[in-house]
């Protein structure tokens, strides 16, 4: 363990400064024991207070490998079956298509494979409750055909969860605590922002202004199933050996090999077809080995796992930005094997140096192309209501010398548009689904953001086109 840290902690400490990391957390496991359980830093700058190894971090959408978890416990207590219609456990459940409503199962919603579209007004961030989620996927539109590719989506681990919830008749927080993390000796889901103060909690922050701030954590009360779900290192020591032990703890069997080696497994695979990396059941899968990353308000995860080498690794950082999570799995990885160091530093930072280039290129060609001065269209005429069948009204509001973007029940999006070319305008609001809304203030467009670019057809704009983390998403103006 000593010989690890002292490899790692030079390394962290760069990590630290660069993206300005405050606190993170570490666990490393081979399958006879723990190799590193660790924690750096502080919860929250505001107070200074260091992390511990029982310092809990918000793990995204690593709580998906727990739902999947739940469902392979109540598989083996025979409660429910991975091919079970969702109807079966929700009679009112419904998606676009009657007939996709009627044969989507438990299985195809855990392996993201529904088809569905990411372009949903509850697919993450929303003012909804959960049943308004719920019943929000009807309107959630394909880009896939049924079972036909991996399309992740936050909304089916809604439905899933739900759906176990009612097959025993429980929340589905009872129903995990009972099943899952009491088992295996853990606590249940996270207390309240209310008791953040006395509890051993990272708090979330961000770079605001060149300087790196606490924001208000956000509740995931209406995507449980999908996020929500926070763990310390110790707990994560925890959770990898469970999945290395191949479901056991401690010499005591929790889930049967058979039923948690299926949430292993390639269940569907990526659009271009790659035969070996797809999605399994809560874990992204890879030549054998299974991964997840997690990124909610003002955290950044990363947990991988070679089930065949028998070594796992958990990463979770108190930061919404940058790449802190990847490059420290990815100097473990390194050290584990004993390869030659790489610096992932510089290597996420050229990537992100690229994929900033292609989008400012772009913007600049756009605006060149089609200039303001050389535009017949008014900022005026922009001003109106649109809709897509995902994410319903778009309200594009008039401010003193921007435009303001507003989607209804998705208040966290709420930002400024700022035009740049004769139909196209940087949308400033929380580009990554995670900030605090009020970092949303307009300011000249530089090309480093999302965009709106509107239609129009004669003498009237009557479209727009929202480019952002989902894809894209074609509204029509209606009035």
């Amino acid at each position: 363990m000593n010989a690890l840290a002292a490899q790692l902690d030079p390394f962290i400490a760069e990590v630290q400064q660069h993206w300005g990391v405050p606190g993170l957390a570490i666990a490393v496991v081979r399958r006879d024991g723990p190799v590193l359980v660790r924690a750096y830093g502080v919860r929250d700058v505001a107070t200074s207070v260091p992390t511990d190894i029982a310092t809990t971090f918000a793990i995204g959408s690593c709580t998906k490998a727990f739902t999947s978890g739940v469902a392979a416990a109540l598989v083996d207590a025979d409660v429910i079956g991975w091919d079970d219609p969702i109807r079966k456990y929700l009679p009112s459940f419904k998606l676009h298509d009657c007939w996709i409503s009627d044969r989507v199962t438990l299985r195809d919603v855990l392996a993201n494979r529904t088809g569905l579209s990411r372009a949903s007004v509850a697919e993450y961030g929303s003012d909804l409750s959960r049943a308004e989620v719920l019943r929000q996927a009807r309107h959630v539109q394909p880009i896939a055909g049924f079972r036909d590719q991996f399309t992740y989506s936050n909304i089916g681990y809604v439905i899933a969860a739900e759906a176990m919830a009612m097959s025993v008749g429980h929340s589905f927080d009872r129903v995990m605590d009972e099943y899952l993390l009491r088992p295996l000796g853990l606590r249940g889901r996270e207390v309240s922002d209310a008791a953040r103060a006395t509890n051993n909690i990272a708090a979330p922050h961000y770079q605001i202004d060149g300087k790196v701030q606490s924001v208000p954590s956000l509740s995931f009360d209406n995507l449980l199933g999908a996020v929500g779900h926070s763990m310390s290192a110790q707990e994560a020591a925890t959770w990898l050996a469970f999945h290395l032990e191949q479901g056991g703890r401690g010499g005591v069997q929790v889930i049967s090999q058979q039923q948690l080696r299926e949430t292993h497994l390639l269940q569907t695979v990526r659009r271009d077809r790659t035969a070996n990396d797809g999605y399994g059941l809560g874990w992204h899968v890879r030549n054998q080995r299974i991964q997840h990353d997690g990124t909610v308000r003002g955290f950044r995860t990363n947990i991988w796992c070679d089930l065949e080498g028998g070594v796992a690794i958990f990463v979770a950082t108190n930061i919404g930005s940058g790449f802190a999570h990847f490059a420290v799995t990815n100097r473990i990885i390194q050290a584990m094997r004993g390869e030659p160091f790489i610096d992932w530093i510089t290597y996420f930072d050229d990537m992100a140096r690229v994929e900033l280039s292609e989008r400012v290129a772009r913007f600049d060609k756009e605006r060149l192309a089609e200039p303001i001065s050389a535009s017949r269209w008014s900022q005026n005429d922009f001003v109106g209501t649109y809709r897509h069948e995902g994410f319903g009204l778009l309200h594009v509001e008039p401010r003193s010398d921007y435009l303001w973007f507003r989607i209804d029940g998705l208040s966290g999006f709420d930002g400024p548009l700022m035009r740049y070319s004769s139909l196209s305008f940087e949308y400033q609001g929380d580009r990554d689904a995670m900030a605090w809304p009020t970092m949303a203030v307009p300011r000249a467009p530089q090309g480093e953001c999302a965009r709106v670019r509107f239609c129009a057809a004669e003498d009237e704009v009557n479209a727009l086109t929202w480019y952002d983390w989902f894809g894209s998403a074609d509204f029509v103006r209606i009035k």
